[in-house]
């Protein structure tokens, strides 16, 4: 079960690159769309021996570039739809082995840490929030987890 919650924590970290990677192609597509957005080179027109016959500057809208970054987005769009699935399957695998453990204190810490993404100080500071009659330490939930995992 070790290795469901490793897989689990894993494609919680791939949704989060999968979605700051839809983040930066919606920002570039929305800023091509703002009023005024213009690419600009300077092409040669051409030689006449060794001789250029001159440049011309060149200036408009990126349409290439607007086009393949929009079919980029919709790729990134259906990945991260497609990630978010398997997520759901891995959470509910995840829940379903968390409720089958009888000690309550190791559920409550695999909940916080696994299922609602927390460090392990915030870990300690929400169970020191839910039990307060025992002291929790970032440390004593981590080798609480430890040694539950080893165990079992």
């Amino acid at each position: 079960m070790k290795k469901l919650l490793e897989q689990y924590s894993a494609a919680l970290s791939r949704i989060k690159i999968l979605r700051q990677n839809v983040l930066n192609l919606e920002n570039k597509i929305e800023k091509m769309n703002e009023k005024g957005y213009y690419v600009t080179d300077i092409v040669s027109c051409g030689k006449k021996g060794k001789k250029s016959l001159g440049t011309k500057k060149v200036s408009g809208f990126p349409h290439g570039e607007y086009k393949r970054i929009s079919d980029l987005l919709l790729k990134r769009r259906d990945n991260l739809f497609q990630e978010e699935q398997n997520l759901l399957v891995l959470v509910t695998k995840v829940e379903e082995y968390i409720s089958q453990i009888d000690d309550l204190e190791i559920r409550n810490i695999l909940t916080l840490y696994y299922v609602d993404n927390l460090t392990w100080v915030q870990v300690a500071y929400r169970m020191n929030d839910l039990n307060k009659k025992k002291k929790y330490t970032e440390s004593s939930c981590r080798q609480k987890h430890d040694r539950f995992l080893e165990k079992n």
